[in-house]
């Protein structure tokens, strides 16, 4: 007995310590949740885990792994951290299905089998917690796994998350929400990247607000914030889920389609100008307007740099023929070097 408990602990010993070196070397915070699951599973024969998540700003507990079919998986898509009965109390709960217990949890008090649940506590504050369920007693080596293994994992997770956080923050416009210059180049070259490999085309929409300065000269900067939100919030409603938007600099924003063609880009832009023209902040009746250019990888450029280029080109275009309308980049040249371009007149 004394020969199977050694065993046992030093087996105990090299899973807990391949876990805590594996977890040191994940960088994300999804990485990490799916790394803790897996390892329960692995030590726990016939049990299932699942990792929370506490989404404070939403007010919302997310599930961060997949949720076996059951109770769980049907309670936890409207829940509450207020729900979990472990994240309410910040202590570990053991249940069993079909016991007499004054107090069960809303979220898995009806799953079948034995369960454990057990909070992710970093500097006494719950960010989350850990569901396991199997069909068999969980018995108080496992519970000690757990313990390990959630206590090991928590900070790592936080961490994980404060730098997700930040990482977000430093690529995003703070005013309009969108992401900021240095995220566009990211996933210009990303795109870029994936045109490329699936031989599908990227068109790229450059635009700028017309008259810009002289809404801030004189209705003054704050309205002007105003209006670049709106726009955001403009560009946000209009793209589908696959298209990228982001605020390129002062009152200049792109738009970046993939596997959308000329066609379909300058339809695009062409909603985005309608809705941008229906934005109403002025008492005056001022319109806000802007002028829209189009280009297409690969046919307009070979490279993220150049497809941005001509289409600021065709922008630029936009603004000389009038302003508040889209122009679409042509190769061709004019006798006295200027770049010819396909003209979008204003619906």
């Amino acid at each position: 007995m004394m020969v199977m408990q050694r065993a046992s602990a030093r087996d105990y010993q090299v899973t807990q310590t391949e876990f805590t070196d594996a977890l040191q070397m994940t960088e994300t915070e999804e990485e990490a949740h799916e790394l803790l699951k897996h390892h329960l599973e692995r030590s726990i024969p016939g049990a299932s885990a699942v990792t929370l998540n506490r989404n404070n700003s939403a007010d919302r507990l997310e599930a961060f792994t997949a949720s076996p079919p059951g109770p769980l998986a049907e309670n936890i898509v409207e829940a509450k951290p207020r729900d979990c009965l472990v994240v309410r109390l910040a202590r570990a709960h053991v249940d069993e299905a079909k016991s007499s217990a004054l107090v069960r949890c809303s979220l898995c008090g009806e799953m079948e089998g034995f369960s454990a649940c057990t909070p992710l506590l970093v500097s006494g504050e719950v960010i989350g917690s850990v569901f396991v369920n199997g069909p068999r007693a969980i018995i108080d080596a496992d519970l000690g796994r757990i313990k390990d293994s959630v206590t090991q994992a928590a900070p790592v997770l936080a961490n994980l998350r404060n730098l997700a956080i930040a990482e977000l923050r430093a690529a995003t416009d703070a005013l309009t929400g969108l992401p900021n210059a240095r995220a566009v180049q990211d996933i210009l070259n990303r795109l870029v990247a994936q045109a490329s490999r699936m031989v599908w085309p990227l068109t790229a929409v450059l635009f700028d607000l017309d008259h810009f300065k002289q809404i801030n000269d004189a209705f003054g900067h704050p309205k002007g914030d105003e209006v670049l939100a709106a726009v955001g919030a403009t560009l946000l409603s209009i793209m589908r889920e696959s298209d990228f938007g982001g605020r390129y600099g002062g009152e200049e924003f792109v738009m970046l389609l993939p596997a959308a063609d000329l066609e379909v880009g300058v339809q695009v832009a062409e909603r985005v100008r309608a809705a941008i023209a229906d934005i109403q902040l002025f008492e005056e009746g001022r319109a806000v307007t802007a002028s829209f250019g189009v280009a297409m990888f690969p046919d307009h450029a070979s490279d993220g740099a150049r497809l941005i280029r001509n289409a600021d080109r065709a922008l630029y275009q936009a603004k000389a023929n009038g302003r508040n309308r889209v122009e679409v980049f042509s190769m061709a040249s004019n006798a006295d070097g200027s770049q010819n371009v396909l003209q979008s007149e204003p619906a």
